[in-house]
């Protein structure tokens, strides 16, 4: 914390607000979870954040986080795996990937596979999470992060876990402005969960 006030303070920057990941992007799910049937009233949610290298998991009820976990798995390992399968650059390989031009046999030769082992590493966090806590069970699981929109993702997940999941979209029912390009923005909006939560703290105070 002291180290990101102290870059706020050598960029000319006085930090009013400093906020926590996580907490922000709880703040943003939270919005979410009251779209769900009895507006999430008791439902147990489990939050997964799909980053480049880090996967955060938060359990919360009522807005009460039961269980937190990090695992270090992420999006850069699909670029790792494009580069070895194919034999481009790092550089390359991101650019591809998010892109889409990539050889035809991507999807089956390396994207199906990432998309089944993220899917049994989700799984794993949330057995971690049955084995150390009195529940067995979750009412919903939410996919964020920028490789939750992977294809077949929320599908894999639903059925390597048994519990339904679905992609977060943080900017749902949130009024857009006309510059807003709507198709990335719906293509990329699970990536801009916590960013959302941190915007929205200006409308708390």
């Amino acid at each position: 914390m002291q180290d990101r006030q102290g870059l706020a303070e050598a960029a000319g920057l006085k930090a009013v607000v400093i906020d926590i990941e996580s907490y922000a992007s709880r703040l943003a799910a939270g919005r979410i979870i009251e779209t769900l049937p009895a507006k999430g009233a008791g439902a147990l949610v489990a939050l997964f954040e799909i980053g480049a290298l880090t996967t955060s998991m938060q359990v919360v009820r009522d807005d009460e986080v039961l269980y937190e976990r990090d695992q270090g798995f992420g999006g850069a390992q699909l670029t790792q795996l494009i580069v070895r399968h194919y034999g481009f650059s790092a550089e390359e390989a991101e650019s591809k990937k998010r892109s889409g031009e990539l050889p035809e046999d991507y999807d089956t030769a390396v994207l199906r596979p990432f998309v089944d082992s993220v899917a049994q590493e989700v799984g794993r966090a949330l057995q971690f999470f049955f084995t150390s806590t009195p529940h067995h069970k979750v009412d919903h699981v939410l996919l964020a992060g920028g490789s939750a929109p992977l294809p077949g993702l929320t599908e894999a997940v639903t059925q390597q876990t048994g519990f339904a999941a679905s992609l977060v979209n943080p900017f749902e029912g949130m009024e857009l402005a006309s510059s807003v390009r709507l198709k990335k923005m719906v293509r990329e909006a699970p990536a801009y969960l916590t960013a959302c939560g941190l915007a929205m703290r200006r409308f708390l105070q």
